[in-house]
């Protein structure tokens, strides 16, 4: 996923610095792709420091702990969908690239 989140950060850049008044919508699009992207990585990379408190945190761990597989296939879920949000993206630079190759 790393490379994926690079390799958008040099489409990013690529853009802003060729056409910095043009493609606004893709931009802005990459720009939100490569935060969900780095969003999906910082959580499983960061420690937690505080633990549950309030009741309600307490419930929700109990949930999570007493059904692990629901909360495993909700998150791949979330990567699977960021995945095909970035293979649309990475797609559609491509396509504007031969686009203004031709």
């Amino acid at each position: 996923m790393d490379k994926m989140i690079e390799k958008a950060k040099e489409e990013l850049q690529m853009l802003e610095t060729l056409h910095p008044h043009r493609f606004d919508y893709l931009k802005t699009e990459l720009k939100s792709f490569i935060s969900l992207l780095q969003s999906q990585i910082l959580p499983e990379y960061l420690p937690t420091t505080s633990s549950a408190t309030t009741q309600a945190s307490t419930s929700m761990k109990r949930k999570r702990e007493s059904d692990g597989k629901r909360v495993v296939k909700r998150k791949r879920d979330r990567v699977d969908v960021v995945l095909e949000k970035a293979q649309a993206c990475l797609l559609k630079i491509q396509e504007f690239k031969f686009s203004s190759i031709c």
